[in-house]
Parts: structure tokens; C-alpha cells; sequence
């Protein structure tokens, strides 16, 4: 975790235990009465209070500790795939899990995953010599549902691969992935990701088109489900759809 991370995630916690100190010794005045002493002044409007900006603490904390949770594990995928540590990448998904990658269409449920990613991996796990296989996960943009059991989230992959002295391309693309609390742990429930590019290293984006069209797997293997979008890959423009709306201003 962040510096900053930890730093949000000690802020929180300091206002939350300073609020239920102040709460306790209110409420230690109310109830503690001393024969004879007048009446305690009436303190119910701040008792209120109180207790509405400690629930408000709890359910933020709880959401950037969720938050945090959700990044590590997109970031652990990352390094996962980056290592073609196939049994680890498919760990990470509920047993109903889906991951549509670019055009392939959707797998469903864990052991398909794991199928597909072995596909992609030639049948086997771990790279090969002289093998690179980096899958950035960049840019996250994270919200954490209200009930704090699932949350959305987007990314952005960076990826540089290929096979020393026959092949290299550079690739990039957008994340819409979905997440779930099982046993209080979190999982991705849904991995969506959206082709911009793969394309030759020599040259790049600037020299050349896509080399396969959104087809990362080939022949072989086929989807559980037809792809839930059609859109164009480079050179062509497509906006992935965001799950969230403007900060700012609210719009979708």
C-alpha cells in the first residue's frame, strides 16, 4: 500500500476512535448520575450527531480499506499474467466468474477461465526463455457499492511482449471489471477488457494497424458466449463504457 494510502486509511481511523471517545464520555455523563447533583444538561442533539458521523466514519473506512483491497488484487492479476501464472490469474474469479479478452467472447465460470488462459499460454504455464510478457494494470478508477459486497472498477493495461530475436508488439487497452465479497475476501466476478491495439514494436501505432483484429486467442478454443460488443481496434476509435459518472458534475 501507498504512503498516501496508508495515510487516508489513518485518518480515517483516528477520527472514527476520536468520535466514539467523545460519544462514550457523553454518554458516561448522562448515565452516571451522583445523588443530589442536578440535573445533566441535555445532550441529545450532539449524542445524535455523533453517533451519525461515526457510522459516516465507519462506512468510509471500510470503504477505502475495500478500495485498497480491489486495487491489490487487480495489481496482483497483473503480475500474474505478466508471468503466465495461469493456476494464479484463475484463482483470483468467483467460481461464476466471466472474462471476455478484446473480441473472443465471454468464458463462464472458473474452470473455462482457467481453460482459456492455458489456451493463451500455448498449454502451459510460465514463459519461456527469452519470453516477455508484461500486462501493466494502470489508471485504477475504483467505487465500492453501498453495501460494501460488490464494486466496479477501470483500468488501463500496458503491455509489451514477445519472443526474443522473432517477435515484439506493443498493446494497450481498457479494463470494465466487476468485483464481489465472497467470505470477506474480494474476487472479480466479471473481467472485461477492450482492445485499443496490439501492433509490431517496430514502427508502433504510428506505422502500423492491428495485428489480429481483437483476436488475442486464434483457433482452438471457443467462447461460452458470442462477445457482448462489436467495435473497431486500431485504427479505428472505440470508448469502452464507463461505469461511473463525472465527479464533478455528475453526468453520465
Amino acid at each position: 500500500m501507498s504512503a498516501m494510502g496508508k495515510t487516508n486509511i489513518q485518518r480515517y481511523r483516528l477520527a472514527r476512535n476520536a468520535c466514539a471517545l467523545i460519544l462514550g464520555g457523553l454518554l458516561l455523563a448522562a448515565c452516571g448520575k451522583q445523588e443530589q447533583a442536578p440535573p445533566p444538561a441535555d445532550n441529545s442533539a450532539e449524542l445524535e450527531a455523533l453517533q451519525q458521523r461515526l457510522v459516516a466514519l465507519d462506512a468510509e473506512l471500510r470503504e477505502v480499506e475495500d478500495a485498497r483491497a480491489i486495487k491489490n488484487l487487480q495489481r496482483a492479476y497483473g503480475y500474474y499474467v505478466d508471468q503466465a501464472l495461469w493456476e494464479e490469474v484463475a484463482d483470483l474469479f468467483t467460481e461464476d466468474g466471466t472474462a471476455e479478452l478484446a473480441k473472443n467472447g465471454v468464458y463462464k465460470g472458473r474452470e473455462r477461465i482457467r481453460e482459456m488462459l492455458y489456451h493463451l499460454g500455448e498449454g502451459k504455464a510460465g514463459l519461456k526463455p527469452g519470453q516477455l510478457n508484461e500486462h501493466y494494470q494502470i489508471q485504477p478508477v475504483v467505487h465500492v457499492a453501498a453495501d460494501g459486497q460488490s464494486a466496479k472498477g477501470r483500468w488501463r493495461a500496458y503491455i509489451m511482449a514477445g519472443e526474443y530475436g522473432q517477435s515484439a508488439v506493443l498493446g494497450e487497452g481498457t479494463y470494465e471489471n466487476e468485483y464481489r465479497k465472497v467470505n470477506g475476501v474480494w474476487m472479480i466476478s466479471k473481467l472485461h477488457w477492450y482492445q485499443t491495439f496490439i501492433v509490431p514494436y517496430a514502427g508502433g501505432w504510428g506505422a502500423n494497424k492491428d495485428v489480429n483484429d481483437g483476436d488475442v486467442l486464434g483457433p482452438g478454443i471457443s467462447p461460452d458466449a458470442p462477445p457482448t460488443e462489436d467495435y473497431p481496434v486500431w485504427p479505428g476509435v472505440n470508448v469502452p463504457p464507463i461505469h461511473y459518472d463525472n465527479p464533478v458534475t455528475g453526468r453520465k
